[in-house]
């Protein structure tokens, strides 16, 4: 099983340690996504849709990162890809987690 992390910084402090592999314990708050959870992701075509709309390429044994520069744009994709699945309790969970970004103007990184 391959482990796949999403992880955003507590801070612009934290998100610079980040970048020097110095983080402390309360510096990042970490999703640890399971197979089950990325297959059912890469099935409703997610990875996919965000890669396009956001210009990334989130995929296996990839690291990419949106940044501050970025987030209104995953923000509002988050928005539209809720509608789509509004019981999708896995997108709830990340959406979640990237509103801790939004409010701290810092950014999203994903481990892969």
């Amino acid at each position: 099983m391959k482990d796949r992390l999403i992880v955003v910084p507590t801070s612009k402090e934290a998100e610079q340690r980040l970048d020097y592999d110095k983080c402390t314990d309360s510096d990042l708050i970490e999703y640890n996504l399971n197979e089950k959870e990325f297959d059912e992701l890469y099935d409703i075509g997610f990875f996919t849709e965000l890669n396009d709309k956001l210009g990334l390429m989130i995929d296996d044994y990839e690291s990419e990162e949106i940044l501050e520069d970025k987030l209104k744009n995953l923000e509002d994709f988050m928005e539209y890809y809720l509608g789509k699945n509004p019981r999708n309790i896995l997108l709830r969970n990340l959406n979640d987690l990237f509103q801790v970004a939004y409010e701290k103007r810092t950014g999203v990184f994903f481990f892969f």
